[in-house]
């Protein structure tokens, strides 16, 4: 069955010759006068009155000696009709898959209103046009092609809605896209990044994103992190440009503080173990966790959250008392949570001792 389309009608736009129309009745002048002092022919005039041509610069110019009214007034009045006419014209280019759509990405819609990327209030063809302007696609129908073709196996416990997971991407991409960094990525100088986030990590002010920022960026990573939504159950985005910079993106699906500071460091695994070898970009979910380079990002994450061989020994000792993973942290360089978000996820100890001193993470998307 074929889709409808809907919108406005055309004749309510008003066209500016009937400004002119409107004049001449007004000033008792006929076309045909109108016509020989602006230097135009009476049908170029006519065909003008009843819409069939626009109004030139010529012309305006030639209304503003025959009329006294400023040739601005009447070229400000044709460009006004052409971008009424253009968003009629994008308004009528809505189906009924593109609004099936725009229902289901409503937590999308949502959010971006909350940013004021658009407006909170409108006729389901504005929003539908405004939103496809902010999400970057002539229609929202293309944003299941943004998501990347077979790259994840589907799961019954976190689905991914392809509408939804395209709009996400879009939404990195655009954040992304015109932000300049002065240098581009230096793996050499990993150990001291790596130091420099832990620092931060033990600062504790509430929202490390400004400092985060802040320092990715002398290291060639644009970090931001993007709010994650129900359909792209992800955990980061990476992008490498021509120039050797990085864009990595975060959600804080978990809000654990050690869930996004591991997924932080396995974000980070991957650009420091070359995965991204050219320009290029890819998600990160669960549902790649069995491959060779998850794994090798995730152990990058544990060994420079934790270094191995003092964590074995401490692990070893048997002693999981609050104050023995108090001291071992203080070793580590690490806040107490780390250690035991890495205890209970080996199932050292259970998940509900000490997750009171797990904080959550509830800041707002940068």
């Amino acid at each position: 069955m074929a889709a409808k389309n809907h919108g406005i009608s055309l004749d309510l736009l008003i066209h500016p010759g009937e400004t002119i129309s409107d004049i001449l009745e007004d000033r008792d002048i006929t076309q045909k006068e109108l016509a020989l002092r602006s230097g135009v022919s009476e049908a170029f005039l006519s065909d003008v009155i009843h819409g069939k041509k626009d109004i030139s610069k010529s012309f305006a110019m030639g209304l503003e000696y025959a009329l006294g009214v400023p040739s601005s007034f009447w070229l400000n009045l044709q460009a006004n009709y052409d971008a009424e006419l253009i968003s009629l014209q994008e308004e009528n280019t809505i189906n009924d898959g593109e609004r099936e759509v725009f229902s289901n990405i409503h937590e999308v819609v949502k959010y971006l209103q909350g940013c004021r990327l658009i407006p909170l209030e409108g006729t389901a063809e504005q929003l539908i046009i405004c939103t496809r302007k902010v999400l970057q696609v002539s229609n929202l129908t293309r944003l299941r092609t943004l998501a990347p073709t077979g790259a994840f196996r589907l799961s019954d416990k976190a689905p991914i809605d392809p509408d939804v997971l395209g709009a996400w991407l879009s939404i990195c991409k655009v954040q992304g896209a015109d932000r300049q960094l002065s240098s581009g990525f230096n793996t050499e100088k990993i150990d001291q990044l790596i130091a420099e986030i832990k620092q931060i990590m033990l600062a504790n002010k509430g929202d490390p994103q400004p400092a985060l920022i802040g320092l990715f960026a002398q290291y060639g990573i644009d970090f931001s992190v993007v709010h994650n939504f129900r359909g792209a159950p992800v955990h980061g985005y990476i992008a490498r440009k021509e120039d050797n910079t990085y864009q990595m993106v975060l959600t804080i699906r978990g809000s654990f503080a050690d869930i996004f500071w591991f997924s932080l460091f396995h974000e980070l695994g991957h650009i420091v173990n070359g995965d991204l070898s050219k320009a290029g970009s890819f998600i990160d979910a669960d549902y790649s966790k069995d491959s060779l380079m998850e794994t090798a990002a995730d152990e990058f994450a544990s060994n420079s959250l934790l270094s191995p061989e003092p964590y074995q020994r401490f692990v070893d000792a048997g002693s999981f008392s609050y104050s023995s993973i108090a001291a071992h942290a203080r070793k580590q360089n690490v806040p107490p949570y780390v250690v035991i978000g890495r205890l209970q996820k080996e199932k050292k100890i259970p998940w509900s001792r000490f997750t009171r001193y797990k904080p959550r993470f509830k800041w707002a998307e940068g």
